[in-house]
């Protein structure tokens, strides 16, 4: 079976740094509950033990730090501010304490959180597809899609509406979590994981090879997408983690190649052998460009080796075809790909009005 692509969760270690918010004045009994509920829930973002947990921790911590931000001039106790965790930049393996710049930082830094524990989701039913003898299915595909929109619509919210009125604030030392260039790619990367998941469907489903192929041109797109902004923002962040400049990398070339394959079995489909032996050979190059990615995780380095196999047996198949069957002459470079089938939409994120949360509710 085919393998699928596994979406990393590249804010795994986003946490936040122990501290306790306190008002700035003496706060009536409403505001303590609401300082209280601030603290409590910031410290379960950091104690969760499990993704799930997680997950319920951020999205309670994003309601509360809404609604104390929106009534509380509240800050952190003691001289340093409040600071988070981070693994989006260089030595991502290590973990390094950025400013969250106050209650609306915080607040972002919780959103951040949230869609990643949605990506981890998308990442974990895959995983289990890798064990499974029937695929990935109609059901968790459904469910694993629908993961990384939801984590495409938070990081897409991210970067239009919460983020740009923090950046004049930034200093020279942010966190790329509150860039919204970062949440840019993360909300195509998370696109890309939900394209990937379809295009992977329709060929478990059996679908037509220039369906197939659309659907990896479109996948490839988004990724080529996010690659863009990673190389034309680098003036945003102190550095980026090596393992979001490889899964980039790797997951455009890696559905660049896929959709040569597909083109390849729909051009022989239609007697077209010589045309099909060009796009057989065109995706050498992408997997030649990715392979030095794939070795920064496991699950691309096999998914990776699948692909260089199935590619030389195709093209092994088609010359031997066109040898004895069709002698046409191959062109060069070939047909280009078709146009993307672009499926993957963002699952829109509204966080709403902060007067209407609720701390006294999960």
């Amino acid at each position: 079976m085919t393998r699928g692509f596994v979406p990393l969760d590249h804010a795994r270690a986003l946490a936040p740094i122990a501290c306790e918010f306190v008002a700035e004045r003496a706060p009536d009994a409403l505001n303590h509950e609401r300082l209280r509920a601030l603290n409590g829930a910031r410290t379960a973002c950091a104690d969760a033990m499990d993704d799930d947990a997680r997950a319920r921790a951020f999205e309670r911590f994003v309601r509360v730090a809404s609604e104390a931000g929106a009534v509380l001039e509240a800050g952190p106790s003691g001289t340093s501010g409040p600071r988070w965790n981070t693994t989006l930049e260089l030595g991502g393996t290590t973990p390094r304490a950025r400013d969250s710049l106050g209650l609306e930082g915080e607040r972002a830094l919780g959103m951040f959180g949230l869609a990643s524990c949605h990506r981890r989701a998308c990442a974990r039913m895959l995983e289990a597809a890798e064990t499974s003898d029937v695929g990935l299915g109609e059901t968790a595909a459904t469910r694993a899609a629908a993961s990384a929109r939801r984590a495409a619509g938070v990081f897409a919210y991210l970067a239009s509406t919460a983020l740009p009125p923090l950046r004049e604030s930034l200093g020279a030392e942010r966190a790329n979590e509150l860039t919204a260039s970062m949440s840019e790619v993360m909300a195509l990367m998370s696109l890309g994981d939900a394209q990937g998941i379809a295009a992977r469907r329709a060929g478990e489903r059996g679908a037509g090879w220039n369906l197939r192929a659309r659907l990896h041109v479109a996948a490839c797109d988004f990724y080529r997408d996010a690659d863009s902004i990673l190389q034309n923002s680098r003036s945003d962040w102190n550095g980026v983690d090596i393992l979001v400049l490889a899964s980039v990398l790797f997951a455009r070339c890696a559905h660049e190649a896929e959709a040569y394959l597909c083109q390849a079995e729909a051009l022989r489909e239609a007697d077209k052998c010589g045309e099909a032996i060009a796009a057989c050979a065109r995706a050498a190059d992408p997997l030649n460009t990715c392979a030095k990615a794939s070795r920064e995780f496991a699950p691309w380095t096999r998914y990776h080796d699948d692909l260089v196999a199935r590619q030389r047996a195709l093209n092994s198949r088609l010359t031997k075809e066109n040898e004895v069957v069709f002698f046409q002459t191959v062109p060069k470079p070939g047909v280009p790909l078709p146009e993307p089938a672009v499926v993957a939409t963002a699952i829109d994120y509204n966080p709403g009005d902060p007067a209407k949360h609720s701390f006294f509710f999960d």
